[in-house]
């Protein structure tokens, strides 16, 4: 009890023990809904800022069981979910049919339920008007299409199976497949992500810098940089050797 007697001025002697601090963190988990087709934007106003409103520390999960919708309403969900700074994990529970695909594969990480099924399909879409204005709408939304559809399966799909879809092809995924299809997807990202590290590394070996400008701390902090990029690529060339 030597550490909690006070001497005769009123001090208390020192501890012989580490001191703990704490700061209380507070982190949200949210879990969303979607069971309900995607319709008129205001149906995901609350989903939109939640995602935009969250922090680093909060988790949100988006439980899908849905046949799809409108486009425009899910623009609005993926344009905030790609600059949230939380982490949104997708759980399909049941069908994640034409929007809901793409909002379940856009998703930070992914679950997949038993007997669960992901269908795929191009955008659908009505245009009217004059000649003249349903041919420039035509055009536009073929064109928007073809960029969507290539960027929001890229790797899920194969390269032939995008251009089949785009034909009009309809592709269904079971829950096995929608597994398998998605570690292939990472490991695909992954390489990419290798490759164009190593082109960057390239291209800053070409580039004449004079380093004489620099203080001798930034110097030491390029060097530990330089060092750990050359470690990464090791392994990532080690890793490929053993495929």
């Amino acid at each position: 009890m030597k550490n909690q007697v006070s001497n005769f001025m009123g001090f208390s002697e020192p501890s012989n023990y580490p001191s703990i601090f704490n700061k209380q963190m507070i982190s949200n988990e949210y879990t969303i809904h979607f069971s309900q087709e995607f319709e008129h934007p205001s149906y995901c106003d609350e989903v939109v800022s939640l995602l935009l409103s969250a922090e680093e520390i909060d988790s949100i999960v988006f439980v899908i069981n849905n046949a799809g919708g409108r486009v425009d309403t899910l623009n609005s969900i993926l344009n905030a979910l790609a600059i949230t700074k939380a982490t949104v994990t997708g759980f399909l529970v049941g069908q994640g049919c034409s929007c809901a695909s793409v909002l379940f594969l856009a998703c930070h990480n992914w679950m997949v339920g038993d007997n669960t099924t992901l269908m795929i399909h191009e955008q659908s879409f009505f245009v009217g008007g004059k000649a003249s204005e349903t041919k420039k709408q035509h055009e536009h939304y073929q064109k928007q299409n073809d960029r969507f559809i290539r960027e929001v399966y890229k790797n899920f799909l194969s390269d032939s199976e995008i251009e089949s879809c785009l034909k009009g092809e309809d592709y269904y995924f079971e829950d096995h497949e929608i597994r398998e299809r998605l570690a292939l997807r990472e490991q695909k990202r992954m390489e990419e992500a290798q490759e164009e590290a190593v082109q960057q590394l390239k291209e800053f070996e070409e580039v004449e810098f004079d380093y004489s400008e620099l203080p001798l701390e930034e110097l030491e902090e390029e060097l530990q940089m330089y060092n750990e990029d050359i470690k990464k690529l090791r392994r990532a060339i080690a890793d490929k050797k053993k495929e």
